[in-house]
């Protein structure tokens, strides 16, 4: 783990245009999290920032090092995908950094349906801020 005064690290909210700019550090953070490998195409991941209906990225000195994306319909409903720090930066709390400036500009907007999907193992940090559908259940279609 390197060592990183906190105060170092920002989160913020990235604007369309200049979101392109992180698609090298956005493939870095897919590469780390097991999403993509080594060979794996990275073409896509362009459209997948600009069709986002918003993204947030934490840095650390330039470089972006956690992410998390937004698909809304920019009036009620938002689902949260791909939140992603690399390893060499988690356990500082930088998700929840992310997690809380995402969730607060979607509510800002009026929007109150946000929901995502956690993978096993990482529901605390979601739960920190949400909770359990009790009446729903997530399908995946193929």
């Amino acid at each position: 783990m390197n060592a990183f005064p906190d105060g170092e690290v920002t989160v913020r909210l990235l604007e369309k245009e200049p979101a392109f700019d992180y698609a090298a550090d956005a493939a870095a953070l897919y590469r780390d999290a097991g999403w993509i490998g080594e060979e794996d195409s990275v073409e896509f991941i362009p459209a997948v920032l600009k069709h986002s209906f918003c993204v947030v990225g934490a840095f650390y000195r330039g470089r972006m090092i956690g992410m998390m994306r937004a698909l809304s319909d920019g009036v009620s409903d938002a689902y949260l995908l791909d939140m992603a720090v690399l390893t060499e930066f988690r356990g500082h709390g930088i998700a929840s950094r992310i997690l809380e400036c995402i969730t607060t500009y979607l509510k800002n907007l009026g929007i109150d349906w946000i929901v995502c999907i956690s993978v096993p193992g990482v529901e605390k940090l979601y739960l920190k801020r949400g909770e359990t559908m009790a009446r729903h259940t997530p399908i995946r279609f193929r």
